[in-house]
C-alpha cells in the first residue's frame, strides 16, 4: 500500500548517543568486528540469470566455522554471520558454543510502492525474533520493517545503501532511508571506495534542518532520536572465505580490558561511537568471489573428467580457490597416458591445454606467496584467490604466457591452411578469454552505479566546495592503435599528448605496440598479447592488445569521456571501456580507411566491407572529428548525422617545424651515409610520408621521370628526396633508379625538422589523407606545396599563393607546376615565406584547446541527461559550443 500519508510515530526507547570517535582517537584499544559475512546458509542463487541456469548453484560454500576462524586468525575480537534471510549458519556456532560470537542475519525488504529492493544487516537477532519478522511478513514492507527493528531496539545498518540490486534505487529512497534507519553501512569489502566517500558526505548532509525538510516532503516523522545523527558499520561482505576481517567496525574499549562484551559493542556502534577501516571493494576482488564460488560449485558436483590429466589439472586450479577436488592417483595418470599414447586415433590435446600445462609451473615461480597458499593449511589465512592484486597480475603472466607460446601454432596452421588446427587455436583462444570473464563481469558490475553516484554528490556538495562532479576537471583517456609509428596521425597524438602535459590537462593516451613511444607520464603503453608485422607493410604491425589490463587501468582512472582516435584492436578496447563507464565516446576520423582499401585491393566488396565496420565503428560516437570539410562527405556516406560532425581545427607545433632548422649541412651529412650525389648544389624536393599506392606514389614516379628529363634539358639541377617507407619503395626505388632520387627512410624529430626547413618545395600527391599533417609541417618550414584537390590536404594550402592544388588526372598540370617552382626561385621563395607565415594561425595551442572545449561539451551534455547541471539550471560548459559542420559552411581558409 502506499505511505504517502503514513506517520511513523511508533513509542521506542531512545538510544544512548556518547559521541562520536574520530578515527585519530583509536590507535589502540579497539574492538573490532567485521559486521558482514556469509556462510553456505546463504544459499540462493548468486544472481537471477545463474539460477536459470544452475539452480543449484549457491552464493556462498563457506562452511560458518570456516568463517570464524578465518575472522579470529585476521585479528576479530568479536565474529558475526549475516547470511541473506537465513540464521541457520550462525545458529551452528551457537549451538556448539562458539564464543564472542553475535548472530546476525541480511534481509532483503522491498518498498511496496515500487518493489524497490534493499539490504539490512541486523544483528543480535534471536531465534524467535527471526520468525516473527518472517512471521509479520516485514520483508515485504521496509516502513513496516523499520518501525520493527525501532521498537525492538535492534541492531542494524542499511547495508551498501547505493547498492542499485534492482534497477530501482533512486534519491527518492534514500531520502525516505534516512529517516527509517539509524545505522547505515559505509565501507564494505566487495564495493568500490567510492560507494564510501559518497555514502559518507550523504550522512554528512543529513542535518537537523535537512532531516525535518525529508520528513515534511515524505510526511514521515524519523523513527530515531537524532536520527541525523547515523551509526556507521563497515563489514567485508565475504562470500567465499577470501576477504573475511579485512574490512571492519570498530569499538574502543574499557580501560581495564581491550575487548568489550557484544551487547556492549553493538550498543555503541548503535550510539556512534564506532569507526570504520580495512579495504574497501574492487572488480579484481570481485572477480576472485565470483571463481571461487563457482570453484565450490564444481567441486561439490564432483564432476567427472574424460581424461585423468584433465582431472589432474582441474584438481589443481581449483585450489587457487580453496576448493578441493580429489587428484587421480598417479597409477591412474600413469595409465591414462599409456591408452592415450597407445591409441592410434588419438587427437592432440586443444593448444591451451598443452600451453596451460608447460607455463602453470614456470608462472606459479614468480609468486612464491600464491604458491605456497595451495597448501590447504594456509587457508585459514585465504587461498591463493584472496590475495587480489598477485591473483590479478598472475592472472595476466599466466595468459599472456599461453598466447604467446600458442601464435606460432596459430600462424603455422594459417599458412598451412589446416582446418582443424585452425578451429582448435580458435576455441583456445575462447577458452582463454573465457577464464577472463569474471575479471571483465566484475569491472562492469563495480562501475553500474557511477552515474547516480555523480548526480547523488552533486546533489549534496556545497557549491564552491570542489565536490561536485562539475566542479572538478574533466579527465580524458585516448585510444590509439598507433603511437609509435612515423606517420601525421601518430605526431597529432602526441602533440596532443604533450600538450595536455604542459597545461595540466588530465589526459592519458592508452595504446599497446611494440614501438617505442614518448616517455612521458601520460602516456602508457601496455605490452601486446600478440603482435606480428603487417602484410605489405613490414614498418607497421598487428596487434593484440591486453584487454584486461587495460580496463584495470582505466577502472582506476576513471575518465568522464573516451577519446578513440583509431578504429583498430586498441579502438575496440576504448568502446569497451566507454560501455564500462558509461560515459561519452568521441573520436577523430582521422584516415579514410575505405578508400585506403579501394586503392590497396582494387575490390569493390572489401570497400563495401570497410565502410560497413567504419559504420558500425563510430555510429555510438557522441561527436567525430574530421580535420577537414572534405571528409564530412565521407562521414555522411558512412551513416554518420551531420550535427554529430564537428571539424577539429588543425594544428601543429610550430616551434618545431619552422624555417629556423635549416642547416644546408645536413645534406652532406647524408651524403656521408652513402646516399651519394644529395650534398650536390641543387634544388631539393622533398616527399614525406608512407611510401605506398594509397598515397597516390605511382603518380609521383611518372611526375618526377618528366620533371627530370626536362630539368636535364634546361640543365638545371635538383633532387627528390624521399622521408618514409613502405611497401612501393622498392618499385619507386628501381623506376627512378638514375633519375636523382633518394630515399632516405625514416627520419624523425629535430632531423626531420632539419630536413624540411633546408628543402626547397614540397610535393605530396595523396588522395586518401583527411588532412596530411606533412602538408602543414612542410609549409610551417617555408616550403611551397603541391598537392591534389582530393582530400584534406588543398583545405590549409592557398592555391597559387602557398602553393599549388593540382586534380590527381591531370599529370601534366603536376609536370608543368613543378618544374616552374624548381627553375624560379623567386617564386619559390615567396611562397615558401608565405606558407611559412599562413600556418602561424595553426599553432597546437589553439587546436589543442578546441580539442578539448569538444570534450568537455559532450561530458556536461552527458551529465545534463542525468540531471547534472550547474548551479544556474543550464547543462553544459560555459564557454560557446564549437560551431558544427553544416553543408553551406565555407570551408576554411588558412587566414581564417
Amino acid at each position: 500500500m502506499p505511505h504517502a500519508n503514513w506517520n511513523l510515530n511508533r513509542p521506542r526507547a531512545a538510544l544512548d548517543e556518547l559521541g562520536v570517535v574520530e578515527p585519530g582517537d583509536f590507535p589502540t584499544g579497539l574492538t573490532r568486528m567485521d559486521m558482514h559475512c556469509h556462510s553456505y546458509a546463504s544459499n540462493e542463487p548468486v544472481n537471477r540469470a545463474v539460477g536459470l541456469l544452475f539452480s543449484d548453484m549457491h552464493e556462498c560454500y563457506s562452511p560458518p566455522e570456516k568463517v570464524y576462524d578465518q575472522a579470529k586468525a585476521r585479528g576479530m575480537d568479536l565474529v558475526t554471520i549475516t547470511d541473506h534471510d537465513q540464521i541457520s549458519g550462525g545458529i551452528e556456532l551457537v549451538e556448539r558454543g562458539f564464543q564472542d560470537f553475535i548472530l546476525g542475519e541480511e534481509v532483503t525488504v522491498f518498498f511496496p510502492e515500487d518493489r524497490c529492493k534493499l539490504h539490512v544487516t541486523v544483528w543480535g537477532i534471536t531465534p524467535d525474533l527471526h520468525d516473527e519478522l518472517e512471521s509479520l511478513g516485514l520483508r515485504e514492507d521496509v516502513y513496516h520493517f523499520a518501525a520493527w527493528l525501532a521498537e525492538h531496539q535492534i541492531a542494524h545498518a542499511f547495508a551498501h545503501p547505493l547498492y542499485v540490486q534492482n534497477g530501482k534505487l533512486r534519491a527518492w529512497h534514500l531520502e525516505r532511508c534516512a529517516l527509517l534507519f539509524k545505522g547505515w553501512e559505509v565501507l564494505n569489502g566487495a564495493h568500490a571506495s567510492t560507494h564510501r566517500r559518497v555514502v559518507e558526505r550523504y550522512i554528512d548532509s543529513l542535518t537537523p534542518a535537512r532531516l525535518q525538510q525529508l520528513g515534511e516532503q515524505h510526511r514521515i516523522e524519523p523513527l530515531w532520536n537524532r536520527a541525523w545523527h547515523k551509526a556507521t558499520t563497515a563489514g567485508s561482505d565475504d562470500h567465499g572465505l577470501l576477504n573475511i576481517g579485512r574490512t571492519w567496525t570498530g569499538v574502543v574499549g574499557d580501560h581495564k580490558s581491550k575487548v568489550i562484551s557484544p551487547d556492549e559493542f553493538l550498543r555503541r556502534v548503535m550510539s556512534g561511537r564506532a569507526v570504520v577501516g580495512g579495504r574497501a571493494g574492487h572488480a579484481s576482488l570481485l572477480a576472485h568471489q565470483l571463481a571461487t564460488v563457482t570453484a565450490h560449485f564444481v567441486a561439490q558436483r564432483q564432476p567427472r573428467f574424460p581424461e585423468p590429466r584433465l582431472h589432474y589439472l582441474a584438481a589443481k586450479m581449483a585450489r587457487f580457490a580453496g576448493a578441493v577436488i580429489p587428484p587421480p592417483s598417479k597409477v591412474a595418470l600413469a595409465a591414462g597416458e599409456l591408452k592415450r599414447r597407445l591409441n592410434p586415433r588419438r587427437k592432440k590435446p586443444l593448444p591451451v591445454l598443452a600451453s596451460l600445462k608447460a607455463h602453470l609451473g614456470p608462472v606459479l615461480e614468480k609468486y612464491p606467496n600464491l604458491k605456497d597458499r595451495l597448501d590447504p593449511a594456509m587457508w585459514d589465512t585465504g587461498a591463493p584467490l584472496s590475495q587480489h592484486d598477485e591473483m590479478a597480475a598472475f592472472v595476466d603472466d599466466l595468459c599472456s604466457a599461453i598466447n604467446e607460446a600458442m601464435a606460432s601454432g596459430a600462424v603455422r596452421s594459417l599458412r598451412n591452411r589446416n582446418k582443424v588446427q585452425i578451429v582448435d587455436h580458435l576455441l583456445s583462444y575462447l577458452v582463454v578469454h573465457a577464464a577472463q570473464l569474471p575479471y571483465l563481469f566484475s569491472l562492469f558490475y563495480q562501475n553500474k552505479e557511477r552515474n547516480m553516484l555523480e548526480k547523488l554528490e552533486h546533489e549534496t556538495a556545497e557549491p564552491g566546495t570542489g565536490v561536485s562532479v562539475l566542479e572538478r576537471p574533466m579527465r580524458v583517456s585516448l585510444f590509439t592503435d598507433t603511437l609509435g609509428d612515423v606517420n601525421g596521425v601518430c605526431r597529432f597524438i602526441q602533440n596532443v599528448a604533450h600538450r595536455a602535459l604542459t597545461t595540466g590537462r588530465d589526459l592519458q593516451v592508452i595504446t599497446s605496440t611494440g614501438f617505442e613511444v614518448p616517455p612521458w607520464s601520460n602516456i602508457f603503453n601496455l605490452e601486446p598479447v600478440f603482435s606480428t608485422k603487417m602484410p605489405k607493410y613490414e614498418h607497421l604491425e598487428i596487434v593484440l592488445p591486453p584487454i584486461m589490463k587495460i580496463l584495470r587501468h582505466i577502472d582506476k582512472h576513471q575518465p568522464d569521456v573516451i577519446h578513440i582516435s583509431t578504429p583498430g584492436p586498441v579502438g575496440l578496447c576504448g568502446f569497451v571501456a566507454a560501455k564500462m563507464l558509461r560515459v561519452p565516446v568521441l573520436g577523430v576520423y582521422h584516415t579514410d580507411f575505405p578508400a585506403y582499401v579501394d586503392r590497396l585491393f582494387d575490390d569493390h566488396a572489401f570497400t563495401k566491407m570497410c565502410e560497413a565496420y567504419m559504420k558500425f565503428f563510430y555510429d555510438p560516437f557522441s561527436a567525430i572529428f574530421t580535420r577537414s570539410h572534405d571528409y564530412v562527405q565521407a562521414l555522411a556516406k558512412l551513416g554518420m548525422p551531420r550535427e554529430r560532425i564537428v571539424r577539429l581545427m588543425p594544428g601543429l607545433e610550430t616551434s618545431k617545424f619552422n624555417r629556423g632548422f635549416r642547416d644546408e649541412t645536413v645534406w652532406e651529412k647524408i651524403a656521408a651515409e652513402g646516399h651519394r650525389g644529395i650534398a650536390r648544389e641543387s634544388v631539393k624536393v622533398l616527399y614525406v610520408g608512407r611510401v605506398s599506392v594509397e598515397k597516390n606514389i605511382p603518380l609521383l614516379v611518372n611526375v618526377w621521370k618528366k620533371v627530370h628529363a626536362e630539368l636535364r634539358r634546361r640543365g638545371v639541377d635538383a633532387d627528390l628526396v624521399v622521408v618514409g617507407d613502405g611497401p612501393y619503395r622498392k618499385r619507386m626505388e628501381q623506376e627512378l633508379k638514375g633519375k636523382d632520387a633518394h630515399f632516405l627512410g625514416f627520419r624523425l624529430g629535430q632531423e626531420l625538422s632539419t630536413l624540411y626547413a633546408s628543402a626547397d618545395l614540397f610535393v605530396f600527391p595523396s588522395t586518401t589523407d583527411t588532412l596530411g599533417q606533412v602538408v602543414m609541417e612542410s609549409q610551417s618550414s617555408g616550403l611551397p606545396v603541391l598537392v591534389s584537390d582530393i582530400g584534406g590536404p588543398k583545405e590549409v594550402v592557398r592555391d597559387g599563393e602557398t602553393g599549388h592544388v593540382l586534380r590527381p588526372d591531370d599529370s601534366s598540370a603536376w609536370v608543368d607546376r613543378l618544374t616552374t617552382l624548381i627553375c624560379d626561385h623567386e617564386l619559390r621563395r615567396q611562397m615558401g615565406a608565405d606558407a611559412s607565415h599562413s600556418m602561424e594561425h595553426f599553432d597546437i595551442a589553439n587546436s589543442f584547446e578546441h580539442f578539448w572545449q569538444v570534450h568537455e561539451q559532450a561530458w556536461h551534455d552527458h551529465l545534463g541527461t542525468l540531471g547534472i547541471e550547474r548551479r544556474d539550471g543550464r547543462a553544459g560548459v560555459p564557454a560557446a559550443s564549437p560551431a558544427l559542420l553544416t553543408d553551406s559552411e565555407p570551408v576554411q581558409s588558412a587566414e581564417s
